[in-house]
Protein backbone atom coordinates (compact mmCIF):
# COMPACT_ATOMS: atom_id res chain seq x y z
CA UNK A 1 0.00 0.00 0.00
CA UNK A 2 1.55 2.87 -1.51
CA UNK A 3 2.56 6.05 1.16
CA UNK A 4 2.95 10.16 0.27
CA UNK A 5 4.46 12.33 2.35
CA UNK A 6 5.32 15.88 1.84
CA UNK A 7 8.87 16.70 1.36
CA UNK A 8 10.42 17.06 4.77
CA UNK A 9 11.49 20.92 5.29
CA UNK A 10 15.01 21.74 7.20
CA UNK A 11 13.27 23.50 9.52
CA UNK A 12 9.49 24.76 10.58
CA UNK A 13 9.10 27.74 11.28
CA UNK A 14 6.30 27.11 13.07
CA UNK A 15 8.76 25.86 16.00
CA UNK A 16 10.14 29.87 16.35
CA UNK A 17 6.60 30.95 17.60
CA UNK A 18 5.81 27.73 20.08
CA UNK A 19 9.28 28.00 21.85
CA UNK A 20 8.38 31.88 21.82
CA UNK A 21 5.49 31.01 23.12
CA UNK A 22 7.46 29.18 25.88
CA UNK A 23 9.96 32.10 26.53
CA UNK A 24 7.17 34.15 27.09
CA UNK A 25 5.80 31.91 29.90
CA UNK A 26 9.41 31.70 31.27
CA UNK A 27 9.69 35.33 31.32
CA UNK A 28 6.77 35.84 33.36
CA UNK A 29 7.47 32.96 36.02
CA UNK A 30 9.17 35.81 37.98
CA UNK A 31 5.98 38.10 38.38
CA UNK A 32 3.62 35.18 38.76
CA UNK A 33 3.52 33.57 42.34
CA UNK A 34 2.17 30.13 43.64
CA UNK A 35 0.05 27.81 41.84
CA UNK A 36 0.29 29.97 38.74
CA UNK A 37 4.26 29.90 38.26
CA UNK A 38 4.14 26.23 39.49
CA UNK A 39 1.43 24.75 37.10
CA UNK A 40 3.11 26.93 33.80
CA UNK A 41 6.88 25.77 34.87
CA UNK A 42 6.39 22.53 32.67
CA UNK A 43 4.36 23.81 29.93
CA UNK A 44 6.46 26.63 30.01
CA UNK A 45 10.10 23.92 29.22
CA UNK A 46 8.32 21.77 27.06
CA UNK A 47 7.20 24.81 24.67
CA UNK A 48 10.52 26.14 24.69
CA UNK A 49 12.55 22.66 24.26
CA UNK A 50 10.00 21.10 21.58
CA UNK A 51 9.92 25.06 19.51
CA UNK A 52 13.94 24.65 19.29
CA UNK A 53 13.60 21.33 18.11
CA UNK A 54 11.86 21.85 15.71
CA UNK A 55 13.75 24.80 14.32
CA UNK A 56 17.09 23.06 14.54
CA UNK A 57 16.14 18.66 15.05
CA UNK A 58 13.53 18.58 12.74
CA UNK A 59 12.85 14.70 12.00
CA UNK A 60 11.47 13.68 15.52
CA UNK A 61 7.81 13.21 15.82
CA UNK A 62 7.86 13.47 19.30
CA UNK A 63 8.75 17.03 18.99
CA UNK A 64 5.09 18.02 17.95
CA UNK A 65 3.32 15.50 19.67
CA UNK A 66 5.53 17.50 23.28
CA UNK A 67 4.41 20.63 21.68
CA UNK A 68 0.61 19.85 21.51
CA UNK A 69 1.08 18.65 24.94
CA UNK A 70 3.18 21.34 26.65
CA UNK A 71 -0.01 23.82 25.88
CA UNK A 72 -2.71 21.80 28.34
CA UNK A 73 0.04 21.49 30.48
CA UNK A 74 0.62 25.46 30.22
CA UNK A 75 -3.55 26.05 29.83
CA UNK A 76 -3.43 24.47 33.62
CA UNK A 77 -2.44 28.07 35.16
CA UNK A 78 -5.30 29.98 33.43
CA UNK A 79 -7.79 29.80 35.82
CA UNK A 80 -5.69 30.47 38.63
CA UNK A 81 -3.99 33.24 36.67
CA UNK A 82 -7.48 34.69 35.79
CA UNK A 83 -8.58 34.44 39.55
CA UNK A 84 -5.71 36.14 41.05
CA UNK A 85 -6.91 39.35 39.22
CA UNK A 86 -4.70 39.17 35.85
CA UNK A 87 -7.95 38.09 33.52
CA UNK A 88 -6.34 40.32 30.86
CA UNK A 89 -2.99 38.35 31.21
CA UNK A 90 -4.86 35.13 31.28
CA UNK A 91 -6.70 35.71 27.92
CA UNK A 92 -3.53 36.86 26.16
CA UNK A 93 -1.93 33.89 27.34
CA UNK A 94 -4.74 31.65 26.31
CA UNK A 95 -4.92 32.64 23.06
CA UNK A 96 -0.85 32.24 22.67
CA UNK A 97 -1.45 29.02 23.38
CA UNK A 98 -3.60 28.20 20.89
CA UNK A 99 -1.67 29.36 18.34
CA UNK A 100 1.53 27.71 19.61
CA UNK A 101 -1.26 24.30 19.78
CA UNK A 102 -1.99 25.00 16.30
CA UNK A 103 1.21 25.51 14.73
CA UNK A 104 2.46 22.04 16.36
CA UNK A 105 -0.86 20.53 14.66
CA UNK A 106 0.11 22.33 11.64
CA UNK A 107 3.26 20.35 11.19
CA UNK A 108 1.97 17.40 12.33
CA UNK A 109 -0.64 17.78 9.61
CA UNK A 110 1.51 18.64 7.13
CA UNK A 111 4.07 15.44 7.73
CA UNK A 112 0.40 13.26 7.66
CA UNK A 113 0.78 10.47 4.75
CA UNK A 114 -1.18 10.17 2.14
CA UNK A 115 -2.23 6.66 1.69
CA UNK A 116 -3.93 4.92 -1.54
CA UNK A 117 -7.43 4.53 -1.25
CA UNK A 118 -8.00 6.95 2.24
CA UNK A 119 -9.47 10.36 2.27
CA UNK A 120 -7.57 13.58 0.84
CA UNK A 121 -7.01 15.31 4.03
CA UNK A 122 -7.61 18.36 4.38
CA UNK A 123 -5.62 21.14 5.61
CA UNK A 124 -8.56 23.24 7.55
CA UNK A 125 -8.68 24.39 10.91
CA UNK A 126 -10.89 21.47 11.93
CA UNK A 127 -7.96 19.16 10.96
CA UNK A 128 -6.18 21.51 13.13
CA UNK A 129 -8.09 21.08 16.11
CA UNK A 130 -8.10 17.17 16.11
CA UNK A 131 -4.85 16.08 15.08
CA UNK A 132 -3.42 18.16 18.06
CA UNK A 133 -5.48 16.21 20.55
CA UNK A 134 -3.95 12.85 18.79
CA UNK A 135 -0.43 14.66 19.36
CA UNK A 136 -0.75 15.17 22.81
CA UNK A 137 -2.60 11.68 23.41
CA UNK A 138 0.56 10.03 21.81
CA UNK A 139 2.95 12.62 24.08
CA UNK A 140 0.66 11.73 27.12
CA UNK A 141 1.08 7.73 26.61
CA UNK A 142 4.82 8.17 25.86
CA UNK A 143 5.76 9.80 29.41
CA UNK A 144 3.68 7.16 30.93
CA UNK A 145 5.00 4.16 29.19
CA UNK A 146 9.10 2.66 30.11
CA UNK A 147 10.31 1.98 26.76
CA UNK A 148 12.78 -0.72 27.02
CA UNK A 149 16.32 0.27 27.31
CA UNK A 150 19.67 -1.74 28.26
CA UNK A 151 19.27 -4.76 30.20
CA UNK A 152 15.37 -4.96 29.21
CA UNK A 153 16.27 -5.20 25.43
CA UNK A 154 18.48 -7.64 26.00
CA UNK A 155 16.16 -10.02 27.53
CA UNK A 156 12.96 -8.63 25.49
CA UNK A 157 15.44 -10.50 22.67
CA UNK A 158 16.07 -13.54 24.54
CA UNK A 159 12.77 -14.46 25.18
CA UNK A 160 12.01 -13.73 21.57
CA UNK A 161 14.55 -16.35 20.42
CA UNK A 162 13.16 -18.65 23.20
CA UNK A 163 9.71 -18.16 21.62
CA UNK A 164 10.86 -18.95 18.29
CA UNK A 165 12.59 -22.17 19.26
CA UNK A 166 9.37 -22.90 21.64
CA UNK A 167 7.27 -22.30 17.90
CA UNK A 168 9.81 -24.47 16.53
CA UNK A 169 9.76 -27.13 19.22
CA UNK A 170 5.78 -27.22 19.10
CA UNK A 171 5.06 -26.74 15.91
CA UNK A 172 3.13 -23.75 15.72
CA UNK A 173 5.03 -21.66 13.14
CA UNK A 174 2.49 -22.17 10.44
CA UNK A 175 -0.52 -22.73 12.18
CA UNK A 176 -1.67 -19.80 14.07
CA UNK A 177 -4.77 -20.49 14.62
CA UNK A 178 -3.62 -23.76 17.37
CA UNK A 179 -1.85 -20.22 19.78
CA UNK A 180 -5.45 -20.15 20.99
CA UNK A 181 -7.57 -22.97 23.04
CA UNK A 182 -10.69 -23.20 23.62
CA UNK A 183 -11.76 -21.99 26.80
CA UNK A 184 -14.12 -23.52 29.40
CA UNK A 185 -17.48 -22.23 29.07
CA UNK A 186 -18.71 -19.70 32.30
CA UNK A 187 -21.40 -20.81 33.97
CA UNK A 188 -20.89 -18.86 37.30
CA UNK A 189 -20.39 -14.54 37.74
CA UNK A 190 -19.85 -12.70 40.69
CA UNK A 191 -22.14 -9.73 40.59
CA UNK A 192 -22.86 -6.23 42.06
CA UNK A 193 -24.66 -3.24 41.59
CA UNK A 194 -22.94 -0.15 41.03
CA UNK A 195 -23.50 3.61 39.54
CA UNK A 196 -21.28 5.70 38.43
CA UNK A 197 -22.06 9.24 37.40
CA UNK A 198 -25.91 8.32 37.43
CA UNK A 199 -25.28 5.17 34.81
CA UNK A 200 -26.57 2.19 36.58
CA UNK A 201 -24.88 -1.15 35.50
CA UNK A 202 -23.70 -4.54 36.80
CA UNK A 203 -19.94 -5.47 37.65
CA UNK A 204 -19.66 -8.78 37.07
CA UNK A 205 -16.24 -10.54 37.48
CA UNK A 206 -14.76 -14.57 37.67
CA UNK A 207 -11.44 -16.23 37.58
CA UNK A 208 -10.16 -16.05 34.19
CA UNK A 209 -8.57 -19.54 34.45
CA UNK A 210 -5.83 -18.54 31.23
CA UNK A 211 -2.73 -20.58 31.99
CA UNK A 212 0.17 -20.28 29.83
CA UNK A 213 2.63 -23.14 29.24
CA UNK A 214 5.37 -23.23 31.79
CA UNK A 215 7.28 -23.52 28.76
CA UNK A 216 6.60 -20.31 27.31
CA UNK A 217 8.95 -17.18 27.71
CA UNK A 218 7.80 -15.22 30.27
CA UNK A 219 5.35 -17.56 31.75
CA UNK A 220 6.40 -17.16 35.03
CA UNK A 221 6.13 -13.16 35.13
CA UNK A 222 3.05 -13.13 33.57
CA UNK A 223 1.38 -14.81 36.33
CA UNK A 224 2.75 -13.19 38.70
CA UNK A 225 0.12 -10.27 37.54
CA UNK A 226 -2.05 -11.03 40.50
CA UNK A 227 -4.65 -8.59 39.75
CA UNK A 228 -4.97 -10.06 36.31
CA UNK A 229 -5.92 -13.52 36.98
CA UNK A 230 -9.64 -12.09 37.84
CA UNK A 231 -11.40 -11.23 34.67
CA UNK A 232 -13.97 -8.01 35.18
CA UNK A 233 -16.99 -6.84 32.92
CA UNK A 234 -19.92 -4.17 32.99
CA UNK A 235 -23.18 -5.19 31.96
CA UNK A 236 -26.04 -3.49 30.66
CA UNK A 237 -29.48 -5.85 30.48
CA UNK A 238 -32.74 -5.40 29.90
CA UNK A 239 -35.21 -7.08 32.21
CA UNK A 240 -37.58 -9.63 29.87
CA UNK A 241 -37.51 -11.39 27.04
CA UNK A 242 -34.00 -12.14 25.83
CA UNK A 243 -32.18 -9.32 23.32
CA UNK A 244 -29.46 -9.35 21.56
CA UNK A 245 -25.73 -8.96 23.32
CA UNK A 246 -23.36 -6.68 21.55
CA UNK A 247 -19.89 -7.07 23.23
CA UNK A 248 -18.12 -3.75 23.82
CA UNK A 249 -14.09 -4.04 24.18
CA UNK A 250 -12.27 -0.80 24.70
CA UNK A 251 -9.33 0.58 24.47
CA UNK A 252 -5.83 1.07 25.18
CA UNK A 253 -5.91 2.58 28.95
CA UNK A 254 -9.56 2.18 29.29
CA UNK A 255 -11.13 -0.16 31.57
CA UNK A 256 -12.82 2.11 33.84
CA UNK A 257 -16.68 2.08 34.05
CA UNK A 258 -16.32 6.08 34.13
CA UNK A 259 -14.16 5.76 30.50
CA UNK A 260 -16.05 2.99 28.95
CA UNK A 261 -19.48 4.38 29.69
CA UNK A 262 -18.79 7.11 28.14
CA UNK A 263 -17.55 5.71 24.87
CA UNK A 264 -20.40 2.98 25.12
CA UNK A 265 -22.97 5.16 26.06
CA UNK A 266 -25.69 3.16 27.82
CA UNK A 267 -28.10 6.28 26.72
CA UNK A 268 -27.30 5.17 23.21
CA UNK A 269 -26.27 1.23 23.22
CA UNK A 270 -28.53 -0.20 25.78
CA UNK A 271 -31.78 2.64 25.63
CA UNK A 272 -32.03 3.55 21.84
CA UNK A 273 -30.71 0.82 20.17
CA UNK A 274 -32.27 -1.44 22.82
CA UNK A 275 -29.44 -3.86 23.11
CA UNK A 276 -27.81 -5.72 26.14
CA UNK A 277 -24.44 -4.35 26.51
CA UNK A 278 -21.64 -5.90 28.29
CA UNK A 279 -18.06 -4.46 27.94
CA UNK A 280 -14.81 -7.36 28.93
CA UNK A 281 -11.83 -5.62 30.74
CA UNK A 282 -8.40 -6.46 28.42
CA UNK A 283 -5.49 -7.93 30.64
CA UNK A 284 -3.72 -5.43 32.78
CA UNK A 285 -6.44 -2.35 32.24
CA UNK A 286 -9.00 -1.25 34.78
CA UNK A 287 -9.13 -3.41 37.97
CA UNK A 288 -6.72 -6.40 36.37
CA UNK A 289 -4.00 -3.58 36.17
CA UNK A 290 -0.38 -4.29 37.35
CA UNK A 291 1.14 -0.94 37.92
CA UNK A 292 -0.19 2.74 39.19
CA UNK A 293 -1.66 3.01 35.77
CA UNK A 294 -4.56 1.57 33.12
CA UNK A 295 -3.00 -0.25 30.79
CA UNK A 296 0.82 -0.38 32.02
CA UNK A 297 2.89 -3.26 30.12
CA UNK A 298 0.29 -4.04 27.13
CA UNK A 299 1.76 -1.61 24.91
CA UNK A 300 5.49 -0.88 26.15
CA UNK A 301 7.00 -2.95 23.57
CA UNK A 302 7.72 -6.20 25.76
CA UNK A 303 6.06 -8.23 23.42
CA UNK A 304 6.00 -11.39 24.81
CA UNK A 305 3.75 -9.49 27.49
CA UNK A 306 2.01 -8.46 24.78
CA UNK A 307 1.68 -11.88 23.39
CA UNK A 308 0.05 -13.65 27.06
CA UNK A 309 -2.16 -10.38 26.79
CA UNK A 310 -3.56 -11.07 23.63
CA UNK A 311 -4.07 -14.89 24.38
CA UNK A 312 -5.82 -13.80 27.66
CA UNK A 313 -7.82 -11.32 26.05
CA UNK A 314 -9.09 -14.04 23.51
CA UNK A 315 -9.77 -16.48 26.11
CA UNK A 316 -11.41 -14.21 28.57
CA UNK A 317 -13.80 -12.73 25.76
CA UNK A 318 -14.48 -16.06 24.92
CA UNK A 319 -15.41 -17.15 28.04
CA UNK A 320 -18.23 -14.15 28.66
CA UNK A 321 -19.12 -15.06 25.15
CA UNK A 322 -20.05 -18.62 26.70
CA UNK A 323 -21.93 -17.13 29.75
CA UNK A 324 -24.26 -15.07 27.52
CA UNK A 325 -25.15 -18.07 25.29
CA UNK A 326 -25.86 -20.59 27.69
CA UNK A 327 -26.78 -18.44 30.57
CA UNK A 328 -28.47 -15.54 29.38
CA UNK A 329 -29.71 -17.28 25.86
CA UNK A 330 -28.54 -14.65 24.18
CA UNK A 331 -30.64 -15.07 20.68
CA UNK A 332 -27.39 -12.96 18.43
CA UNK A 333 -24.39 -11.85 19.74
CA UNK A 334 -22.12 -8.88 17.92
CA UNK A 335 -18.98 -7.56 18.79
CA UNK A 336 -17.72 -3.89 18.55
CA UNK A 337 -14.61 -2.41 19.60
CA UNK A 338 -12.34 0.67 19.38
CA UNK A 339 -8.73 1.50 18.88
CA UNK A 340 -7.25 -1.95 20.52
CA UNK A 341 -10.74 -2.85 20.98
CA UNK A 342 -10.79 -2.88 17.52
CA UNK A 343 -7.92 -5.22 16.92
CA UNK A 344 -9.41 -7.75 19.27
CA UNK A 345 -12.62 -7.37 17.60
CA UNK A 346 -11.04 -8.08 14.73
CA UNK A 347 -8.78 -10.92 16.09
CA UNK A 348 -11.98 -12.19 17.79
CA UNK A 349 -13.70 -12.22 14.17
CA UNK A 350 -11.44 -15.22 13.27
CA UNK A 351 -11.88 -17.12 16.34
CA UNK A 352 -15.32 -17.54 16.98
CA UNK A 353 -17.80 -18.79 14.38
CA UNK A 354 -20.90 -18.10 15.99
CA UNK A 355 -20.91 -14.17 16.16
CA UNK A 356 -23.19 -12.38 14.28
CA UNK A 357 -21.79 -9.04 13.42
CA UNK A 358 -18.20 -7.55 14.27
CA UNK A 359 -17.41 -3.80 14.35
CA UNK A 360 -13.76 -2.45 14.45
CA UNK A 361 -13.67 1.30 15.14
CA UNK A 362 -10.13 2.75 14.28
CA UNK A 363 -8.71 -0.21 14.51
CA UNK A 364 -5.03 -1.13 14.87
CA UNK A 365 -4.11 -4.06 12.97
CA UNK A 366 -0.42 -5.00 12.93
CA UNK A 367 1.14 -4.50 16.30
CA UNK A 368 5.05 -4.52 15.33
CA UNK A 369 4.64 -2.15 12.64
CA UNK A 370 3.01 0.36 15.45
CA UNK A 371 5.50 0.35 17.25
CA UNK A 372 7.89 1.11 14.75
CA UNK A 373 6.08 3.91 14.05
CA UNK A 374 5.86 5.76 17.09
CA UNK A 375 8.56 4.04 19.58
CA UNK A 376 11.34 6.77 20.56
CA UNK A 377 14.19 6.78 17.99
CA UNK A 378 17.23 5.59 20.41
CA UNK A 379 15.21 2.96 22.06
CA UNK A 380 13.97 1.33 18.65
CA UNK A 381 17.81 1.18 17.37
CA UNK A 382 18.50 -0.38 20.70
CA UNK A 383 16.27 -2.87 20.22
CA UNK A 384 17.11 -3.20 16.21
CA UNK A 385 21.14 -3.55 17.88
CA UNK A 386 20.09 -6.46 20.09
CA UNK A 387 18.63 -7.83 16.37
CA UNK A 388 14.89 -7.03 17.06
CA UNK A 389 13.37 -6.14 14.27
CA UNK A 390 10.29 -5.21 12.32
CA UNK A 391 10.11 -8.49 10.77
CA UNK A 392 10.90 -10.65 13.32
CA UNK A 393 8.23 -9.10 15.67
CA UNK A 394 5.95 -9.57 13.18
CA UNK A 395 6.61 -13.23 12.50
CA UNK A 396 6.48 -13.88 16.51
CA UNK A 397 3.24 -12.47 16.93
CA UNK A 398 1.86 -14.11 14.02
CA UNK A 399 -0.80 -16.43 16.17
CA UNK A 400 -2.19 -12.84 17.65
CA UNK A 401 -2.84 -11.19 14.49
CA UNK A 402 -5.97 -10.05 12.77
CA UNK A 403 -5.07 -10.15 9.47
CA UNK A 404 -3.69 -14.01 10.03
CA UNK A 405 -7.32 -15.03 10.67
CA UNK A 406 -10.14 -14.62 8.17
CA UNK A 407 -13.31 -14.11 9.08
CA UNK A 408 -16.03 -16.43 10.22
CA UNK A 409 -18.65 -14.04 9.71
CA UNK A 410 -20.13 -12.70 6.50
CA UNK A 411 -18.76 -9.13 4.95
CA UNK A 412 -22.37 -7.57 5.10
CA UNK A 413 -22.11 -8.21 8.73
CA UNK A 414 -18.74 -6.49 9.54
CA UNK A 415 -17.87 -2.54 9.63
CA UNK A 416 -15.22 -0.52 9.90
CA UNK A 417 -14.66 3.26 10.45
CA UNK A 418 -11.98 5.51 10.68
CA UNK A 419 -10.16 9.05 11.07
CA UNK A 420 -8.63 10.96 8.10
CA UNK A 421 -5.86 12.14 10.16
CA UNK A 422 -5.65 9.59 12.62
CA UNK A 423 -1.70 10.09 13.92
CA UNK A 424 -2.40 7.14 16.24
CA UNK A 425 -3.45 4.44 13.47
CA UNK A 426 -2.60 5.32 9.92
CA UNK A 427 -4.85 4.96 7.17
CA UNK A 428 -3.03 1.85 5.93
CA UNK A 429 -4.86 -0.04 9.07
CA UNK A 430 -8.20 -0.03 8.40
CA UNK A 431 -7.46 -0.26 4.77
CA UNK A 432 -5.95 -3.55 5.25
CA UNK A 433 -8.70 -5.18 7.23
CA UNK A 434 -11.09 -4.39 5.03
CA UNK A 435 -8.98 -6.10 2.51
CA UNK A 436 -8.64 -8.92 4.64
CA UNK A 437 -12.74 -8.64 5.71
CA UNK A 438 -13.37 -9.46 1.85
CA UNK A 439 -14.08 -5.85 1.21
CA UNK A 440 -16.10 -5.23 4.25
CA UNK A 441 -17.76 -1.68 4.68
CA UNK A 442 -15.45 1.08 5.74
CA UNK A 443 -16.74 4.50 6.33
CA UNK A 444 -14.38 7.11 6.98
CA UNK A 445 -15.13 10.79 9.11
CA UNK A 446 -12.90 13.59 9.09
CA UNK A 447 -11.16 13.04 12.33
CA UNK A 448 -8.58 11.83 14.18
CA UNK A 449 -8.75 8.96 16.74
CA UNK A 450 -9.75 11.14 20.14
CA UNK A 451 -12.33 12.88 17.43
CA UNK A 452 -14.84 9.65 16.52
CA UNK A 453 -17.89 10.79 19.31
CA UNK A 454 -20.55 11.94 17.38
CA UNK A 455 -19.39 11.47 14.12
CA UNK A 456 -21.92 10.51 11.34
CA UNK A 457 -19.92 8.09 9.98
CA UNK A 458 -19.55 6.09 13.32
CA UNK A 459 -22.88 6.00 13.59
CA UNK A 460 -23.66 4.90 10.18
CA UNK A 461 -21.35 2.24 10.44
CA UNK A 462 -22.98 1.20 13.27
CA UNK A 463 -26.27 1.39 12.56
CA UNK A 464 -25.92 -0.14 9.00
CA UNK A 465 -23.49 -3.26 10.38
CA UNK A 466 -25.83 -4.16 13.26
CA UNK A 467 -28.99 -3.80 11.20
CA UNK A 468 -27.77 -5.70 8.49
CA UNK A 469 -27.30 -8.67 10.69
CA UNK A 470 -31.03 -8.18 12.77
CA UNK A 471 -29.40 -6.94 15.71
CA UNK A 472 -31.49 -4.06 16.33
CA UNK A 473 -34.84 -5.72 16.46
CA UNK A 474 -36.70 -2.60 14.80
CA UNK A 475 -35.27 -0.09 17.92
CA UNK A 476 -34.10 2.69 15.66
Amino acid sequence: MGFDWNAPRKAYWEGAVIAAVGLLLLGNLQDWHGAVALLSLPGALILTGAGTGLLLWTGDSRLTQYAALGTFFAALSLPFLALSGEALSALFLALALIVAYLCAARVSLYNYPQVSGAPQRRNNLKALAVIGLDEALMAWFKLLARAPRGEDAQRIADELARWEDYLGRKRLRNAPEKWHDTPPDLLKVESRDRRVLGKDFRHISFESGYAPDPDMPGAERWQSYTNNRTAHAWVLEHAGAARPWLVCIHGYRMGSPLADLKVFDPEYFHRKLGLNVVCPILPLHGPRKKGLFSGEGYLEGDFIDFLHAERQAQWDIRRVLSWLRLVKHAPRVGVYGVSLGGYNTALLAGLDDQLTCAIAGIPVTDIANTHWRHFPPLELKMMERHGVSLERVQKALAGVSPLNFPAKIASEHLGIYAGSVDTLVWPDHPLNLQSHWGGARLNWYEGSHMSFSGERAVTRTLVETLGAAGMLNGTT
